[in-house]
């Protein structure tokens, strides 16, 4: 990217970690259910793959929470915006996890017959 753009993303409200461009989104509301609706949708993505150690060869991007927020232009978010995989995201403890607006569905264990 020339110094142009990537001005052009700062004033938009990108910032640059890791190689990656992240906007921040908003803060989690009352709206997004409990800790538990929330944290079944978050799910890993290894096409990112920012995690904090290489788990199985899927670190693309090395991560670290605290380093994401100092980056960060907006400290209080919690959904972030992904430029370059166009996904939104949420920093974990130990990786960006995406974040996605329908939950898993959990699998039917019934009986089958």
């Amino acid at each position: 990217m020339t110094e142009v753009q990537e001005a052009r993303l700062r004033e938009n409200g990108y910032f640059l970690y890791q190689g990656c461009h992240f906007k921040p989104v908003r803060q989690f509301t009352e709206m997004d259910g409990d800790f538990f609706e929330k944290t079944r949708r978050l799910r890993r993505d290894d096409e990112l793959g920012m995690t904090q150690a290489d788990y199985y060869g899927k670190q693309k991007h090395p991560y670290s929470y605290e380093e994401f927020y100092a980056a960060s232009t907006d400290k209080k978010a919690d959904i972030f915006f992904c430029l370059e995989t166009m996904k939104q995201y949420v920093p974990c403890t130990h990786e960006m996890q995406e974040y996605v607006m329908e939950p898993e569905k959990k699998q039917d264990r019934g009986k089958t017959r």
